[in-house]
């Protein structure tokens, strides 16, 4: 992981080694934070091919999204004045809902995961970059769970070359964060494509259910609604500590302390710590937790655990990368809950710090 000053030290110390193919991938939005990391990387120089995958979606005629459609038409010019005899402009739709009728219903999570539906998607390219920067959880988390499947069997099979490198890229902005509001949420929750499959089956209904949200602001009715999703025998929330504002843990601790401790009867030696900026620190608690849950619980054929992250992106990122790997040996699944449509302040400014995060390819080659 590099963030700041050594993100762009570390993009240009890398095309300098050799010519690289690169497929940036992006979602079409609102966020002012849309086109910073592409924009830097192509700053940073190098040669090869430079194309751009824009992701395309649309929570339906009345999300309260489209009172911002300025902002993505002024997003969608800057990201057309980049890529300027640099590389290709690739669009892209996820289908966000089924065809109309009284059996209507949400499958964006699905659609993202086949946006690349083959590892012949990547032989062109030496380099996947996803940046979820302007992308939705129900969007990029299907979408990397995918890529990193694929990525992983063409190395096991040794079927395309090279393999392709997949990048991760985060314009993070807590503050800004905090002002795009979800708009409604939909009355049910449901589990991320390709994370949950298992975790409903009957021949498994009496194995025991540990949940672990990792915790955020204003995020309570999608909290109960996930919940009755899963209906866990155990809760463990994780809280973003260290944070940029210290204190972050202890407000988050009051504002969901009755439904917490007075409904959910949550042990306070539940509570589970994460860096709010390390996505890596996270995988490796929720990692660990669940390890420990699994093996005091083998008596009972183990458990089943359901992580949610109603956080930041970069801790989405380490949830998503513990039930990815430990999702081949256990029962591990991603709860969540769509929001149908998001809000944000006008005139809203960006103050973002910029991440980049390798998580496949060369640097884990022995």
């Amino acid at each position: 992981m590099r963030r700041g000053v050594n993100f762009n030290k570390f993009w240009e110390e890398y095309f300098q080694s050799e010519g690289r193919n690169l497929l940036y991938v992006l979602g079409r939005g609102f966020d002012p934070r849309m086109c910073a990391g592409l924009e830097a990387i192509l700053k940073s120089g190098g040669s090869g091919v430079r194309n751009c995958l824009r992701i395309e979606f649309d929570e339906g005629p009345n999300s309260s999204s489209t009172r911002h459609a300025p902002l993505v038409s002024k997003n969608i010019s800057k990201l057309n004045g980049m890529l300027q005899d640099r590389g290709n402009l690739l669009p892209k739709q996820v289908k966000m809902w089924s065809d109309e009728g009284p059996g209507r219903h949400r499958i964006g999570s699905r659609s993202a995961a086949e946006v690349f539906s083959d590892k012949s998607d990547f032989e062109p390219y030496t380099d996947i970059v996803i940046d979820i920067s302007a992308m939705p959880r129900s969007i990029y988390l299907p979408l990397i769970g995918k890529t990193l499947f694929l990525i992983d069997r063409a190395k096991e099979n040794n079927s395309i070359k090279p393999i392709p490198n997949l990048h991760i890229v985060v314009a993070e902005d807590a503050k800004l964060d905090r002002r795009i509001r979800d708009d409604g949420i939909d009355d049910n929750a449901s589990y991320i494509h390709g994370f949950g499959s298992d975790l409903e089956m009957e021949a498994t209904a009496g194995i025991p259910k540990i949940w672990m949200p990792i915790l955020g602001e204003e995020q309570a009715a999608q909290l109960e609604r996930i919940y009755n999703l899963i209906n866990p025998d155990e809760v463990c929330p994780v809280l973003p500590f260290p944070s940029i504002n210290p204190r972050r843990g202890d407000e988050l601790l009051v504002e969901y302390r009755e439904l917490l401790f007075d409904q959910w009867r949550v042990e306070p030696r539940n509570i589970i710590y994460a860096s709010e900026q390390n996505p890596f620190e996270t995988y490796r608690q929720i990692h660990q937790a669940v390890c420990l849950y699994n093996k005091v619980l083998s008596p009972l054929s183990g458990c089943k655990t359901v992580v949610s992250a109603m956080s930041s992106k970069l801790l989405s990122i380490g949830a998503l990368l513990a039930a990815y790997e430990l999702g081949v040996r256990m029962s591990v699944g991603i709860a969540n809950i769509e929001a149908q449509g998001y809000n944000m302040d006008d005139n809203v400014t960006s103050e973002e710090e910029l991440f980049t995060l390798w998580l496949a390819g060369d640097c884990y080659d022995p």
